[in-house]
């Protein structure tokens, strides 16, 4: 540690002063944060190396879910209510067709 001292002269009146100063201290908080950094490191790589974890022997796993009998046939019964829906659609576009038909005929048989 080594310490600074600067003298100036006050040329007024013969007098000096005397100005000491201190270096700050420095508490190697840089050391102590790379050590830390390494030691974290060796234990990571150590639990891999040391502790590797176990394989399963047969990686193929079988689920099998067995669905009610009441799910499987519900979607028998959703195609079946979009066939009567689709039927009933082309139904009503068949009547309106012949409804325009019918009134275009009567607009004719006047216009005569």
């Amino acid at each position: 540690m080594s310490y600074t001292t600067e003298r100036t002269p006050n040329h007024t009146t013969n007098n000096y002063t005397t100005n000491t100063t201190v270096p700050p201290q420095r508490s190697g908080s840089g050391v102590a944060l790379a050590v830390g950094a390494v030691v974290a490191l060796v234990a990571i790589i150590a639990y891999f190396v040391i502790a590797s974890p176990s394989t399963p022997a047969d990686d193929n796993v079988n689920i099998s879910v067995d669905a009610p009998a009441a799910v499987e046939n519900s979607a028998e019964r959703v195609g079946d209510a979009a066939a009567g829906a689709a039927e009933s659609v082309g139904d009503a576009a068949a009547g309106a067709a012949s409804a325009v038909e019918n009134a275009a005929d009567e607009a004719a048989a006047e216009a005569n």
